[in-house]
């Protein structure tokens, strides 16, 4: 019981951890998104991440043979990575980091859906209730407080992208414990971003692009090595090991606190305080995250 409990906790922890790293590709995101394609910013975080991970365990001797088992479940899983991603980066050129950490927040809530549509899941209302309440909270932010606009589905281009983005990566924590066949995570995490490194090389290949960007500023340097490391690898490991100890919808809970980090940044930074709606919006997102944590 002891044992289990300690698991719950670590696991919640582990996520916690993935929300900072996630804020911080927003807003390390914003800054470079205007001068390297999005494609090609993910494959380097990709292959950069790859590199890394697949020298360590090749030195640690962990590389073994599991991850040839069936390795069209690294394109699925990958797939997915890649479409958010590319579209995080195209969203964070015509949108704010706060509207997308917003539409990022609606996340659970798509993957309760969806986890009811397709695989039967069976959840408690308070988990609807709970994620219902921030969706709403999530859409007044993105929505800018307006009825009007949430009538009209008045969305700016960057906004509608992310949003498709954000569904797509809500299937994530669905797929992953399914298609897991009990691998070390290192090997599942090294699978995921070998194949997504291949899918976008592949897709840069067919679109003809150049492989080089056309600046390469030491804070684009800083950049790639951050998101390759920490929003990679990092997440890719929170994600794999949380998804196998908690259910998913507790899974994608934590991309709840996202908008708060993000949005504690920007208060500091700028000079002037995000628009009201944003901090209305932001109580009912948190009200969610404390009726999930304490039913956790």
């Amino acid at each position: 019981m002891i044992s289990s409990l300690n698991i719950k906790i670590k696991s919640h922890l582990v996520m916690l951890l993935f929300s900072l790293f996630v804020a911080g590709s927003f807003i390390f995101g914003k800054i470079f998104a205007e001068i390297i394609q999005p494609e090609l910013l993910t494959f380097y975080r990709f292959l950069l991440g790859a590199l890394i991970l697949g020298s360590y365990l090749s030195y640690s001797r962990k590389l073994s043979r599991a991850i040839l088992i069936r390795p069209w479940r690294y394109f699925v899983l990958s797939g997915i990575y890649s479409v958010y991603f590319v579209f995080m980066f195209i969203a964070l050129r015509h949108t704010s980091t706060i509207s997308t950490s917003a539409i990022f927040a609606l996340m659970p809530f798509s993957t309760l859906i969806l986890d009811s549509l397709f695989f039967n899941k069976k959840s408690k209302t308070l988990i609807w209730l709970a994620l219902g309440l921030s969706s709403f909270g999530a859409l007044f932010i993105v929505f800018d407080g307006s009825l009007h606009n949430a009538l009209n589905f008045k969305l700016d281009y960057g906004e509608f992208i992310f949003l498709i983005g954000t569904i797509v990566y809500s299937t994530y924590a669905l797929f992953q414990p399914r298609l897991n066949n009990g691998e070390n995570l290192l090997i599942t995490t090294f699978g995921v971003l070998t194949a997504g490194t291949v899918l976008l090389g592949l897709t840069l290949i067919i679109q003809d692009k150049n492989f080089t960007p056309e600046t390469i500023p030491i804070g684009l340097i800083f950049l790639v090595i951050y998101l390759a490391i920490f929003a990679s690898i990092g997440t890719i490991l929170c994600l794999n090991y949380a998804s196998n100890k908690i259910p998913g919808t507790n899974v994608m809970a934590y991309s709840l606190l996202i908008p708060f980090w993000v949005l504690l940044v920007e208060s500091f930074v700028k000079d002037g305080l995000a628009p009201a709606y944003t901090y209305i919006g932001i109580v009912p997102i948190g009200l969610g995250l404390l009726i999930l944590y304490r039913n956790s």
